[in-house]
């Protein structure tokens, strides 16, 4: 069985070289509403609305100033020859501004182009945030969210994944095969770097911040293979350091891309590709137990003092009990939720990429195949 990232991220490890530059920002696009996705059995408690949008969906994020949603598109996904990032109006997904991304890129036969996967957008200033695992060995790049300008390009990255912020020490934090790199948030200038603790192989995947503030922040971060380790940031000029404040051998072996975390109950939450996922203690590492939600389980969030696991292989959501542990509902947008992202209150977005179902592992997809076409975003919203 092939992971979630060497179906759709294996490119990263075949990259030699990067030839053209070529980013190029297309005006805004009319702001029509997009289309009505596929209806989808309503449960019990929830409503679910979706639209047509894209085909190529891959990860967004809110932006906490303007409520906008940013989406990075890679299309096709088994090798890339397109790739753009958008800005959206989330009430109706209607697109405010592309960003088309036309450097290519040497990828072995992995597609032609650098294509962007993550986004992060922080809270404050005026930049969007973009990983490209195959781009040049792995590299991020800054962009002007008012312009589309790409205002920097951050090279040796190995594999880089994740992009999150310690915002009150100016500091953004990129995942990367051996562990984290740390770059200033306005100047784009690299302030260190750390390793996971363990040695073997490593690839560093999801990362979280729980817990910060002037002095520091509290990181906690997946290795695809064998580590979880939570590290405390602290920052003196153009100098990071992290201190492990505790590292555990997670007991399945790979399969761990995404982290979900809850300051009230305390509890980590660490997905697990081919059976679910992991709960661990936020404060100390020790581990609680496992849910099985059934193979493809990747991105998680909390909301609402639940837990929501999405399950990419078998195209279902599952409702969990933070106390119990147990799946207490299952929802469904269709196939291939690739991500949970939290929107309002009681409202929050699923991204998926349906039109990727044949690139799913042979005998992954249990739902029968409807014709192959775009992409959608579903909103759930809890009453």
């Amino acid at each position: 069985m092939r992971s979630r990232f060497s179906i759709v991220r294996g490119a990263a490890l075949a990259v030699t070289a990067v030839f053209t530059l070529g980013l190029a920002t297309a005006p805004a696009a009319d702001a029509a509403p997009a289309s009505p996705a596929p209806a989808v059995p309503q449960p019990a408690g929830y409503s679910i609305h979706g639209y047509n949008f894209n085909s190529g969906n891959y990860r967004g994020a809110i932006d906490a100033q303007t409520g906008d949603l940013w989406l990075t598109s890679v299309s096709p996904m088994n090798g890339p020859t397109k790739s753009t990032i958008y800005r959206l109006n989330p009430n109706t997904m209607s697109v405010k501004q592309r960003i088309n991304v036309t450097q290519k890129a040497d990828t072995d036969g992995h597609g032609t182009i650098a294509a962007q996967y993550e986004i992060g957008v922080p809270k404050t200033g005026h930049t969007v945030w973009t990983t490209a695992a195959a781009a040049n060995g792995g590299e991020a790049n800054v962009w002007d969210k008012n312009t589309g300008r790409r205002l920097a390009n951050l090279r040796n990255l190995p594999h880089s994944h994740s992009i999150v912020f310690a915002e009150d020490l100016r500091v953004a934090i990129i995942s990367v095969t051996p562990g984290l790199v740390f770059f200033d948030m306005d100047t784009y200038k690299r302030l260190g770097e750390v390793r996971y603790p363990s040695g073997g192989k490593q690839l560093g995947a999801g990362t979280i911040v729980t817990d910060q503030g002037p002095d520091g922040a509290t990181v906690t971060t997946t290795s695809y293979y064998t580590d979880l380790t939570q590290f405390r940031l602290t920052r003196s000029g153009d100098k990071v350091r992290a201190k492990v404040k505790w590292n555990t051998r997670q007991t399945i072996r790979e399969g761990h891309g995404s982290v979900a975390a809850d300051t009230t109950t305390n509890r980590l939450y660490v997905n697990n590709l081919y059976n679910g996922l992991s709960v661990y203690n936020l404060r100390t590492g020790k581990h609680v137990g496992d849910v099985t939600t059934g193979p493809g389980t990747n991105s998680m969030l909390v909301f609402q003092g639940k837990l929501y696991a999405a399950n990419y292989f078998l195209g279902f959501i599952s409702v969990i009990n933070q106390k119990t542990l147990g799946v207490t509902q299952l929802m469904t947008t269709g196939l291939l939720p690739n991500q949970l992202l939290g929107w309002k209150k009681n409202t929050f977005l699923v991204i998926d990429k349906a039109s990727s179902i044949t690139e799913l592992p042979s005998g992954m997809a249990k739902m029968p195949l409807p014709p192959l076409g775009g992409d959608h975003i579903y909103k759930i919203t809890k009453h």
